[in-house]
């Protein structure tokens, strides 16, 4: 796997080994570089720009607040004078202005004993003195200067930390970081401080923002590469030297997230479940984070993020009002708001926008939190990882060596759980399908685990079912076990597109078979041929003629001659004589012309009813006739 010694490194960069944290900063670097340029170039007899880091979680903020720790430490010029002083990522004691002073104090009094013995101890006795913050700032400042210190400031999450202060503190705050020299502050943030764009509060056009954006392709590949041992870069460099468009999938799946990124590929490379034991421990971490954020929506907002979220896949503003039950005029001013708290992201796709979760980790947390149990909406965002990244061959092996370890190993139950729902629910051979079910759930009986009753019906298995329900006339049955699965797979869509025609339904059918094509992504020819197909199969000839007939104004084009032309082929094998030749002979559309071999061939089909008509063949076609003839036989060998 990539995972090194402690593989929550990768999640938590301040636990890092300096050596080895140095060695993995190998992206982030012109960005470092910009930022700590002007650390280096500034004038700190005056007041200075200070800095917010903007990124999403586990886009690298923390990393580069410690990379400028390191650097400024190692500088020979700034390490005279400048102190870094770096918060940990949560600072839930910092709840006003005087207890930053204090927070800052403290580090200082810890880690430079030397210099700062006593600061926080004196600075504590003016606790009982109402104007105590300004006398703190005032005694702190002081003994910095008398020192000739100055103090960068590296802290994380200060869209949280301004927001517990005051309006009077902040403005407070404001005055000293505007007048002040001894302190510089560069910050980390998930989102853009709000106040930022807002004329009326203190730190409107503040700050210097710096946004960091998701890895391109050479930096997805450097960042990997730099997180792997030994032997796993072998199996990296692999994939990008062979397949590199798979990369390029994990990185898309992922935004080029760093964390995400990671995590994933340590998923697809572990054989033994401790990535997932891994994940699910930074799940937990995030929760009381992410929980949060959706308690500080309203609830209609709470509605529209958890559609979004559920469907991991981007979705349309009428396909969320559908969901929701809301009007797409009011969902659209919603989604508005979404896309300013930084929560969803849109993309533009000719008139329409999709709209998705931003952060892919937080929809990770989402799934699941709050998928349902017995059904593929936890494991969504692995499946379409699984389903982006792999072939179908290597879908099923990678089933069947599941398989296989669980019946020779201990494996971590975490990962059997996860793993084999997910890869069940990428169209697996049945049998593979049924054989790792089978096995999962022994797994879970010997080891006594709560996933035994927790493992889902595979959309094969649900097929199965209503398909032997439909053979043995119920098919009525079958519809309404189709109906309640709720599953939204290309198979199941047409099998049940299948029974509705079959029960008469054919309203249904045809709002289901749009729907497939939508999935599909067919445009309307592309739904005509489905909806005519599933006729054809349903042996509802007259009405699947209906539908072929609405090709046939494009019957100038190759494909749409191609296609008429199958069908009239199929007809012919079913021995609807009648309504292929109807086809043949419309006269504004010439096919009798345009398929002279098919027109012979069914007249030889029919020559008790028309001896004359197969006669007026040129021999020059009787090699392509005969052609047309074998397919129409070998269609009636398989239908048998």
């Amino acid at each position: 796997m990539l995972q090194i010694n402690s593989s929550r490194y990768k999640y938590t960069p301040d636990e890092m080994p300096e050596d080895e944290f140095l060695k993995r900063f190998v992206v982030r670097e012109k960005v470092f570089e910009e930022i700590f340029k002007d650390i280096k170039a500034s004038d700190y007899e005056v007041a200075n720009q200070h800095f917010i880091i903007v990124g999403q979680r586990g886009q690298g903020k923390t990393t580069l607040l410690r990379k400028i720790l390191i650097e400024t430490k190692k500088d020979k010029n700034l390490s005279k004078f400048l102190i870094p002083v770096k918060f940990a990522e949560e600072q839930y004691q910092i709840r006003s202005l005087s207890r930053l002073w204090e927070e800052v104090a403290d580090y200082l009094q810890s880690m430079y004993e030397d210099i700062f013995p006593n600061i926080l101890d004196d600075m504590e006795e003016f606790f009982e003195d109402e104007d105590y913050e300004l006398k703190a700032f005032s005694y702190f400042e002081k003994h910095i200067k008398k020192e000739n210190k100055k103090l960068l400031i590296l802290v994380d999450n200060i869209d949280e930390l301004i927001g517990k202060f005051s309006q009077k503190e902040q403005r407070r705050f404001r005055e000293i970081l505007l007048t002040s020299s001894s302190f510089r502050i560069i910050g980390g943030s998930t989102k853009m401080l709000e106040q930022h764009y807002d004329y009326s509060k203190p730190f409107y056009e503040f700050f210097k923002i710096v946004k960091l954006k998701g890895f391109n392709s050479e930096e997805s590949k450097k960042f990997l590469l730099s997180y792997a041992n030994t032997e796993e870069k072998k199996k990296i460099k692999e994939v990008i030297e062979n397949t590199p468009e798979r990369l390029e999938v994990i990185r898309q799946l992922t935004g080029g997230v760093p964390r995400t990124l990671v995590m994933l590929f340590d998923i697809f490379l572990d054989e033994e479940g401790t990535a997932f034991d891994d994940l699910l421990k930074i799940l937990d971490e995030v929760t009381p984070l992410y929980k949060h954020r959706m308690d500080d929506l309203p609830d209609q907002l709470q509605e529209i993020v958890h559609t979004i979220a559920i469907n991991w896949d981007g979705m349309y503003t009428k396909e969320i009002a559908k969901k929701t039950r809301m009007e797409s005029k009011a969902i659209s001013a919603q989604l508005k708001k979404l896309e300013k708290y930084e929560i969803i992201e849109s993309e533009s796709i000719g008139k329409n926008k999709i709209y998705k979760i931003k952060e892919r980790f937080f929809n990770i947390w989402y799934l699941m939190r709050f998928g349902r149990k017995k059904d593929r909406q936890r494991v969504e965002w692995l499946i379409a990882f699984l389903n982006s990244w792999c072939t179908k061959e290597e879908l099923e092996f990678r089933a069947i060596s599941l398989t296989q370890r669980i019946k020779e190993k201990d494996l971590n139950p975490n990962y059997v759980y996860y793993m084999s729902e997910a890869l069940r629910f990428c169209n697996l051979n049945i049998e593979i399908d049924i054989n790792l079910k089978m096995n999962s759930r022994e797994y879970f009986k010997k080891i006594e685990s709560s996933y035994l009753n927790e493992l889902s019906s595979s959309d094969n298995e649900i097929g199965v079912i209503s398909r032997q329900l439909a053979n043995d006339g119920e098919v009525g049955k079958a519809v309404v076990l189709l109906e309640k699965s709720k599953r939204k797979s290309p198979f199941l869509l047409w099998q049940l597109s299948e029974f509705y025609i079959i029960l008469g339904r054919y309203n249904e059918a045809t709002e289901l078979t749009k729907e497939l094509a939508n999935k599909l992504g067919l445009m309307k020819m592309g739904y005509l041929y489905l909806y005519a197909e599933l006729l054809f199969e349903c042996d509802k000839f007259n009405s699947c003629v209906l539908e072929i007939k609405k090709f046939l104004p494009f019957c100038e084009d190759s494909v749409i001659l191609e296609i008429l032309t199958k069908y009239i082929i199929k007809l012919s094998s079913k021995k609807q004589y009648n309504l292929a030749k109807e086809l043949l002979e419309l006269k504004e559309y010439n096919l009798k012309e345009k398929l002279k071999p098919i027109w012979f061939a069914l007249m030889k089909l029919m020559q008790d009813e028309y001896p004359n008509e197969y006669k007026k063949m040129g021999a020059e076609l009787e090699s392509s006739v005969n052609e047309v003839l074998e397919e129409i036989e070998k269609l009636r060998d398989e239908n048998n």
